[in-house]
């Protein structure tokens, strides 16, 4: 900005310092006045022009005048001599002193308009240095973008244009590159983050108090776009390798590779003894923002496969996780994050993951198609195929001859788990409703499904057949229009039935 000292350099005004004040204050505007109380009107940094209209030569007042305006943190006083008083009152001059305000002399002939319009010269002046200045440190860190200059280069430059710490941030907060200080003062400064690309998966940080100049704001933007240029640039080869990952995660799914062949892509990963197929259904957008998430290590098994959307504006992809507790929560955890629901497959060994595959697929009927596209908000569903249907995954566990786990749980075990509260086990509900809704569920299957013979055979209403089925699904977590789900309530409510000799 302009500084006290060039205005009082100029030789047309003959402009003459009566009292400093501390040190070179900077200029920011001109205000001339004759009020006794300008300060609550100004910003700071403003030259306050007066003939002292207001005030006699010994009046006590300009003490009270000199205060508000360094309250209000002014430039300096410019007093006009010659109009209301032949010289600057000795008052005003005692009182400048003892509050440290610089004060000049202007004298006649000399209009304020002069002086207003040589500050706002001196103000535009300095703008074009600034800009100049911008420009210079722009074409510096753009010349950098050429010669591929290292993240922590760029920083460096911008740091030095600034003063400011800086560091390149992932979006889980960890740090890729900073200045050498930035560490100790985030801890203490005010932090602002600029995202560099639209995921915002990576953030420049700038910390410190002090505001920018113009041309440190310059600097930042030219350095954010150097980053941003640099990045899209690691980020075409991201794609690429994100493309072959996805081609080896479908073929892994589909069986049309063998797992060892990971290798070709990292010879650092290896797929662990068990993995599950995880389906994840939503919006083409939401699908897609959870594919382009930033990932490592085995989170880069996904694919969006090849199976068509099940409803216009719909969109399916996969993922291969480890059978862990944790792997699967943190899939699960970043699909529902994304607003996308999730079916977990059963767990295989790598080289049977189409099994998994066709499991999960087989649950995707049970996902609403329409709710990720109309209803908000929403908590998206998650389907596991081996818990919510055990007895055909015993089955499966059967013919691959499994010796333990699902396969030898008992029958009765698992009609309970199917079951619930209408089990014989479950005391949940009262002998006669448990009793009346069995009933209804067998008198349904024994009419092929039909409700109206269902109804007759029940001697009910059709609404209240309706009602009672509504309860049963309520109370097994099971729907009659799945398959799956028939199936496995016909199997429970059978083994609970034999073993009562029904």
């Amino acid at each position: 900005m302009a500084a006290l000292t060039e205005l009082l350099a100029l030789p047309d005004l003959a402009l003459r310092l009566v009292q400093a004040g501390p040190g070179d204050p900077e200029i920011s505007w001109v205000s001339t006045t004759e009020l006794l109380d300008l300060g609550e009107y100004l910003e700071g940094g403003e030259i306050i022009l007066t003939t002292g209209l207001s005030l006699s030569h010994a009046d006590a007042r300009w003490r009270d005048f000199v205060a508000s305006l360094s309250r209000a943190r002014v430039a300096a006083i410019g007093f006009g001599v010659g109009v209301n008083h032949e010289q600057i009152p000795a008052a005003l001059v005692q009182a400048a002193s003892a509050y440290r305000v610089a004060l000049f002399e202007i004298p006649l002939p000399v209009p304020f308009i002069a002086v207003s319009k040589a500050v706002a010269e001196l103000v535009r002046a300095d703008e074009l240095r600034s800009a100049r200045s911008a420009l210079q440190a722009q074409q510096r860190l753009l010349d950098g973008a050429r010669g591929e200059q290292d993240p922590a280069e760029v920083l460096a430059s911008i740091a030095q244009a600034t003063g400011k710490h800086l560091a390149l941030l992932t979006s889980d907060g960890a740090i890729l590159a900073s200045t050498a200080g930035f560490a100790a003062a985030q801890d203490t400064e005010p932090l602002e983050t600029i995202k560099l690309d639209r995921e915002g998966s990576l953030r420049l940080a700038v910390a410190g108090t002090a505001a920018l100049s113009p041309e440190g704001r310059s600097a930042i933007a030219a350095g954010s776009i150097v980053l941003g240029l640099s990045l899209r640039g690691a980020g075409a080869e991201e794609r690429r390798e994100r493309e072959r990952w996805e081609r080896f995660s479908w073929a892994l799914l589909t069986e049309q590779t063998p797992p060892s062949t990971i290798e070709i892509l990292s010879a650092r990963v290896r797929l662990p003894k068990r993995v599950r197929a995880v389906a994840v259904q939503g919006t083409a957008e939401d699908v897609a923002d959870w594919r382009r998430r930033p990932r490592s290590g085995l989170d880069r098994l996904i694919t969006p496969g090849t199976t068509p959307p099940r409803a216009p504006g719909l969109a399916l992809a996969w993922q291969v996780c480890a059978d862990t507790e944790s792997a699967t929560e943190h899939a699960i955890a970043v699909a529902t994050s994304h607003g996308l629901d999730v079916v977990i497959g059963r767990p295989t060994a790598p080289q049977d993951a189409s099994h998994s595959l066709r499991s999960a697929h087989a649950r995707l009927r049970s996902l609403s198609p329409t709710a990720p596209l109309y209803a908000a908000p929403r908590v998206p569903d998650v389907v596991w195929a081996d818990r919510d249907t055990p007895f055909l995954e015993a089955l499966f566990a059967l013919d691959r001859g499994a010796p333990a786990g699902v396969a030898a749980q008992t029958a009765h075990g698992l009609s309970e788990r199917v079951l619930g509260p209408l089990s014989h086990q479950d005391v949940a509900l009262p002998d006669t409703e448990r009793a009346l809704l069995r009933g209804t569920l067998r008198a349904v299957y024994e009419a092929d499904g039909q409700r109206g013979p269902a109804a007759t055979a029940l001697g009910i209403h059709r609404n209240t057949l309706r009602d009672r089925i509504t309860r049963i699904e309520r109370l097994t977590g099971r729907t009659l229009a799945d398959a799956d789900d028939r199936a496995e309530l016909w199997l429970a409510l059978r083994i609970e039935e034999v073993d009562l000799g029904a």
